[in-house]
C-alpha cells in the first residue's frame, strides 16, 4: 500500500483534467445474481440482487429460489424488507454453510464458508496519554493466543456520547471511529493505509453509504497476542483531511471508511440544544471484534481497495474489479463470529 506522500500526490493528480489513460470495456455478457451472504454465530443474512450486463437496462431477479444449508442440513429461510433473506441457525466454529440461488434468465449461484472461531479476549486495558497537545486513550486487548498469518480479524467502535445541560436535561449522539495507531504527527510520517483498511458493515451487509467502518486487523497490527490501538489520536485528523480531498459523487459506493466526504460522519440526533446551556459530556465506547473468515476478509479488502481506487472511478485508470468466491455468478459467501467487549466510558473533562 502508498505511503501518505503517495497519497497526497493521488489527490494532486486529480486536478489534471487532461489526464486519461484510455480503455475499452468488453459489453459482451450475460445477467448474473450478485449475492452477498455472511453468516454470524446466531443466523445467516443473503443479500441477493439483480446484475445487468453493460449496456443492459436493470432488472430484478424473478422466482427466485433459495437453498440454505449449514453441514449439509436445510435451513428455512424468511425474506426481509428490501429483497434481502435470513435464516436463523446457532452456528459454532467450524461449520460449514453453503447457498445456492438460482431465479429466471440467470445461472444458478452457489458458495459456501466455514464459521471461524471467536476472538477470545482475556483482558482489556486502558491508559490515558499525551503527546505535545493530544490526549488520548491506548487500548490495548490480549487474546487467548497470538494470531497466525491466515487470521483475520475486524473492529468496529461506536462512541456515544451524552450533552448534559444546566436545567438538568441531556441530549445523545453516536457516531461510528476509526481506530488510531499514530499519536503524534512525527510517528505519522511512516503513515501506512494498509492499517487502515476498512468498509462499512450496517446490517449485515458489507459496503454500502451508512458510515460504519469496519476495520480490518491482520497480523501485523499485533503483538503477540495483543492488538493495541488509540482514541482520539493524531491519525484521525489525517484521515478526515484525506476524505475532504476525495471527489464526491459515486466514489464512496463501495463502503469504505476512508471515502468521500460526503459518505462519512456521524449518526443520531444532533448533539446540542442551542437554547440551553451545556455543562459536560459523559463518552461511552462499544467495541466490537470480529473474526472472519478468510472469505470475508478478502472480499472486504477488495471492496476497500476498490472504493479507494479513486482515479479508476473519475476515469482515469481502468477499474479494480472485487473479489468473488462464488461459482456461476458475482459476490461471496463469507462467515464472521462477533463478540462485544465491555462498555468503555471516559468522562469529558470541563
Amino acid at each position: 500500500m502508498k505511503k501518505l506522500l503517495h497519497i497526497v500526490l493521488g489527490i494532486l493528480l486529480l486536478a489534471i483534467p487532461s489526464c486519461e489513460i484510455p480503455f475499452t470495456l468488453d459489453q459482451e455478457g450475460q445477467p448474473r445474481i450478485y449475492l452477498q451472504c455472511i453468516a454470524d454465530t446466531q443466523d445467516v443474512h443473503l443479500s441477493p440482487r439483480y446484475a445487468s450486463a453493460v449496456g443492459d437496462p436493470a432488472g430484478a431477479l424473478q422466482d427466485l429460489q433459495i437453498d440454505l444449508r449449514v453441514n449439509g442440513e436445510p435451513v428455512p429461510v424468511k425474506a426481509l424488507e428490501g429483497g434481502d433473506y435470513y435464516g436463523n441457525a446457532v452456528l459454532k466454529e467450524g461449520d460449514r454453510v453453503q447457498v445456492r440461488m438460482q431465479a429466471a434468465g440467470v445461472d444458478a449461484v452457489e458458495g459456501y464458508s466455514v464459521m471461524p472461531a471467536a476472538p477470545v479476549v482475556q483482558d482489556v486495558k486502558l491508559e490515558n496519554v499525551q503527546a505535545d497537545t493530544i490526549k488520548a486513550t491506548r487500548v490495548s486487548l490480549t487474546l487467548d493466543h497470538a494470531p497466525g498469518e491466515a487470521e483475520y480479524y475486524g473492529i468496529q467502535i461506536l462512541s456515544f456520547n451524552e450533552v448534559h445541560y444546566l436545567d438538568g436535561t441531556s441530549d445523545g449522539f453516536h457516531t461510528y471511529l476509526t481506530p488510531g495507531y499514530y499519536l503524534t504527527a512525527a510517528e505519522s510520517v511512516n503513515m501506512d493505509l494498509e492499517d487502515f483498511m476498512q468498509v462499512n458493515y450496517y446490517g449485515m451487509v458489507l459496503g454500502g453509504r451508512t458510515f460504519a467502518p469496519l476495520t480490518l486487523v491482520t497480523q501485523k497490527q499485533f503483538d503477540g497476542p495483543v492488538y493495541s490501538f488509540y482514541l482520539n489520536s493524531f491519525d484521525a485528523t489525517i484521515l478526515d483531511r484525506i476524505r475532504g480531498s476525495m471527489p464526491g459523487g459515486s466514489t464512496g459506493v463501495a463502503g469504505g471508511g476512508i471515502v468521500s466526504g460526503e459518505v462519512g460522519g456521524g449518526t443520531g440526533s444532533q448533539p446540542l440544544d442551542p437554547g440551553k446551556m451545556p455543562v459536560g459530556m459523559d463518552t461511552r465506547y462499544y467495541v466490537f471484534l470480529s473474526r472472519l473468515s478468510p472469505e470475508c476478509y478478502h472480499y472486504a479488502r477488495a471492496l476497500y481497495q476498490s472504493n479507494f481506487d479513486f482515479l479508476s472511478n473519475m476515469g482515469l485508470t481502468p477499474a479494480n474489479f472485487t473479489w468473488s468466491n462464488v461459482s456461476g455468478g458475482l459476490g461471496f459467501v463469507g462467515a464472521m463470529a462477533t463478540v462485544q467487549l465491555p462498555v468503555i466510558e471516559i468522562p469529558k473533562e470541563n
